[in-house]
């Protein structure tokens, strides 16, 4: 489980962060030595600056950039006990303080994402004193999105519809979106400002995204949810 947010990292880290993305995608293999040349600073800073994007080591955010982190486990229910063995409580107590910092908070996801989002639309409503809503269409975001509002958007794959315009406007209504993905997307580790990765342990590439399960995300709700209600 991995959580990426760019707003917290100074202008040198983002710069940091830039480069190293488009060195890896071009040397998978990339040495922390070879990073700290191209970054123009120390190896230290380079540990230093994966650390606070919560990784344990340079090693586990390379393994995150180029994906060989992630293997395929077909069979659910022991993909669900290595996703269980490695659950990080820090990504669950960080997202759950994130919450509490905006005004209105929406939670989007389509077909069967946007399940989750009613489930949790109606565990946070008994403990957040804040409007929430579960919407499944891009034009409800629009119709009640605020300043200081917090668009949550799940989405297995990340690819089954581009969430660039929904992005945009969000973005330029000076509110934030974080995207809870199961599966690694490269796209959003660019474009987008705040995201977490649930599993390292991913579904049978064969299924299409609607017939993929959203059991990780329950258990990432719930997880939230009890950490609200501490």
């Amino acid at each position: 489980m991995y959580i990426i947010n760019k707003d917290q990292l100074n202008l040198l880290e983002k710069n940091i962060y830039f480069a190293l993305l488009q060195e890896i995608a071009q040397n998978d293999a990339l040495s922390i030595t070879e990073a700290a040349k191209v970054c123009n600073c120390s190896p230290s800073k380079i540990s230093k600056f994966v650390q606070k994007l919560g990784f344990k080591s340079y090693k586990e955010y390379l393994g995150f950039i180029n994906g060989q982190a992630f293997s395929v486990v077909s069979e659910e229910n022991e993909r669900l006990q290595q996703f269980l063995e490695n659950f990080n409580p820090d990504v669950v107590s960080q997202f759950a303080n994130y919450l509490r910092k905006f005004e209105k908070i929406i939670l989007f996801g389509y077909g069967p994402s946007f399940i989750v989002g009613q489930y949790f639309e109606y565990k946070l409503r008994s403990l957040l004193d804040v409007p929430i809503w579960a919407v499944p269409h891009e034009t409800s975001i629009n119709d009640l999105i605020g300043e200081n509002s917090l668009v949550v958007i799940f989405s297995v794959t990340g690819k089954f519809k581009s969430f660039s315009e929904i992005y945009e406007n969000i973005i330029a209504k000076n509110s934030k979106v974080a995207f809870i993905v199961e599966e690694p997307c490269a796209e959003f580790l660019e474009k987008y400002n705040y995201t977490i990765t649930l599993s390292s342990y991913l579904q049978n590439p064969e299924l299409l995204p609607h017939e993929k399960t959203r059991t990780t995300f329950f258990t990432f709700v719930e997880a939230v949810i009890k950490h609200l209600e501490r």
